[in-house]
């Protein structure tokens, strides 16, 4: 007996860069990576100690791309250097949209769109960030009631 394999019949039509501090974003890509497969068109950028701002947003520029495509800028931390930068970046370039306080849920689930990088998708996105902060307890007395 042959199973057919559902295909997805819409694939992102975005690319994402995961930016922040040090090695998270890399961790962040390969734990992602772990849970989906290789994902295609993404980067992980880290802001190293030796890196200047301006290194930094040159390498963000060069993450992003100069092609004309939407991208996802997830990043670790509001306030940080690297959201500072990727948010100017993104208020020069309506094609850029930045988000802050980046976790799993969500480059997972940016991984795994379908379609493109509209307003649907950024809402999700913050909810899937937001639901998967909980602490034991309450969650558990919240399913529980």
């Amino acid at each position: 007996m042959v199973k057919s394999i559902a295909r997805r019949t819409r694939v992102r039509a975005f690319r994402i860069v995961i930016a922040g501090h040090g090695a998270l974003p890399a961790a962040l890509l390969s734990t992602a990576e772990l849970i989906c497969g290789p994902i295609a068109d993404i980067a992980a950028v880290g802001l190293q100690p030796t890196d200047s701002p301006d290194s930094y947003a040159a390498s963000l520029r060069d993450a992003i791309g100069h092609d004309g495509r939407r991208v996802l800028v997830l990043c670790d931390l509001l306030g940080g250097t690297p959201f500072n930068l990727a948010s100017a970046i993104a208020r020069r370039s309506p094609r850029v949209v930045c988000l802050s306080g980046a976790n799993l849920g969500m480059a997972v689930e940016a991984a795994l769109a379908d379609g493109d990088l509209d307003e649907e998708l950024v809402e999700r996105l913050l909810e899937v960030g937001r639901s998967g902060i909980v602490e034991t307890e309450r969650h558990r007395a919240r399913r529980a009631s």
